[in-house]
C-alpha cells in the first residue's frame, strides 16, 4: 500500500478523528472506506448514463419507423391476429 498525503479542513479532520473512534478503526480506514463508496458511486452513475445515452441512441435509430400510420391502430390489429392463433 502505498502513503498518501491529503489536507483537511478542521472541521473535516476532527469529523474523521471522532468517526474512526467509533468504528474503533484507524482514520486512514475510514478514509480507505469512504474511497471506496465514492468510487463505486461514481462507477453506478457511469453505467447509469451509458445505458439511458444507449436508449435515446435506440428511439433516435427507431423514431418514425411507421411513419403515417397509428401506432394504437397497429396495436390493436396484430393482437387481434395473436388473438386467433
Amino acid at each position: 500500500m502505498q502513503r498518501t498525503i491529503i489536507s483537511l479542513e478542521p472541521e473535516e479532520r476532527d469529523w474523521l478523528a471522532h468517526r474512526a473512534q467509533v468504528e474503533h478503526v484507524p482514520q486512514t480506514e475510514v478514509v480507505r472506506r469512504a474511497l471506496q463508496l465514492y468510487r463505486k458511486k461514481a462507477e453506478t452513475q457511469k453505467t447509469e448514463t451509458r445505458v439511458a445515452q444507449s436508449f435515446e441512441k435506440l428511439a433516435r435509430l427507431t423514431s418514425g419507423i411507421r411513419q403515417g400510420e397509428d401506432g394504437l391502430v397497429v396495436q390493436q390489429h396484430l393482437r387481434d391476429e395473436w388473438g386467433g392463433r
